[in-house]
């Protein structure tokens, strides 16, 4: 917005053991829809706005998995604003692999340049009508 009120935001996390319950590591992709979902969150807070709650997800594709130890970027945009809601547009990438080889490692691994595209999506968040008014 030209006002400087933020549009968009970033995440990088690590992602740990603790965030997936799959054989081999793999992280599930619900665990991307939550952390898609928490930066539309941050960037309602950093607005000065409610986090607001998930209301739909309008789109969401998967094109590649992630491991344990790997490091990603959850990027989110807001594309539209109405009376109570908001519409993000997000996208995880993944910034470093572990080696295959060597999954949970933390001395090596493969940095992908460009960023590999590995979820993304548009989802509508809801501020409460109490958040609106100062109830």
């Amino acid at each position: 917005m030209m006002d400087g009120t933020p549009t968009s935001t970033t995440l990088r996390v690590r992602l740990r053991a603790d965030d997936t319950k799959y054989a081999g590591g793999v992280i599930p992709a619900a665990h991307y829809m939550q952390l898609m979902s928490d930066a539309g969150a941050m960037l309602g807070v950093m607005r000065g706005e409610s986090a607001g709650y998930l209301a739909r997800w309008e789109s969401v594709d998967f094109t590649a998995v992630c491991y344990v130890g790997d490091y990603i970027e959850v990027r989110c945009e807001l594309i539209r604003v109405g009376n109570r809601s908001r519409t993000m547009r997000t996208e995880v990438v993944k910034l470093i692999s572990t080696n295959p080889g060597e999954r949970g490692q933390t001395t090596k691994g493969i940095v992908h340049e460009p960023p590999e595209v590995v979820a993304r999506g548009d989802y509508v968040s809801v501020m409460p009508r109490a958040d609106l008014h100062g109830e």
